[in-house]
């Protein structure tokens, strides 16, 4: 009757830290988009709330094409500045290595595969990623590869000299485990600017 009962206490509490961890980013999504929002009236970096060492730097949209009809895979993400653990349990977050989001080069973003990236899986080649940056210059992509890397490979940092959007996540993406030696690669080239 012991074994159980601490069977059961032990699994609520891991579906709750489960759970707790979706509402703790979700929640955290709708206060970035606030401070996004102010960033975009008047161009200035505002914290999402008042004891964060981060500010919003753009806005993430994955669309599916399908025959030309083309449509939303998720909801908008807005993406912190600086890929630190802390920043990546909020949201996506711009690895500060790669270029600047609306700079020229390699821009590249990485996110947790169980929150906010958990919709790299649906994307394929074709596809179309869109970023906002904090002038409200919206920046279309074309994603041209998928590919799964160790991750020891970091070539996918490198610069460029056209404008890349690099998407990092951990992979597979339905792992329980807390970290993975290999990362889920979107990478998607310019083909408008606005």
């Amino acid at each position: 009757m012991l074994i159980p009962g601490c069977l059961a206490v032990l699994g609520v509490s891991f579906l709750s830290h489960g759970a707790y961890m979706q509402v703790k980013a979700n929640f955290a999504q709708y206060l970035i988009e606030q401070a996004w929002n102010k960033t975009l009236q008047d161009q200035t970096p505002y914290k999402p709330w008042s004891w964060a060492d981060t500010h919003p730097v753009g806005k993430l949209m994955l669309y599916a094409d399908k025959e030309t009809d083309v449509y939303p895979v998720g909801d908008p993400m807005f993406v912190l500045a600086g890929a630190s653990g802390r920043n990546l349990a909020f949201g996506p977050s711009l690895m500060l290595k790669g270029a600047g989001v609306g700079e020229v080069g390699n821009t590249i973003i990485a996110g947790h595969r169980d929150t906010h990236f958990s919709h790299l899986k649906n994307v394929k080649k074709g596809d179309i990623v869109e970023l906002e940056t904090a002038i409200g210059q919206i920046q279309s992509y074309l994603i041209t590869g998928i590919d799964i890397v160790h991750e020891t490979q970091t070539e996918i940092l490198d610069m460029t000299a056209d404008n890349q959007l690099t998407l990092i996540t951990c992979y597979p993406f339905e792992d329980l485990s807390a970290s993975s030696d290999y990362r889920y690669v979107v990478t998607a080239k310019q083909v408008n600017h606005s």
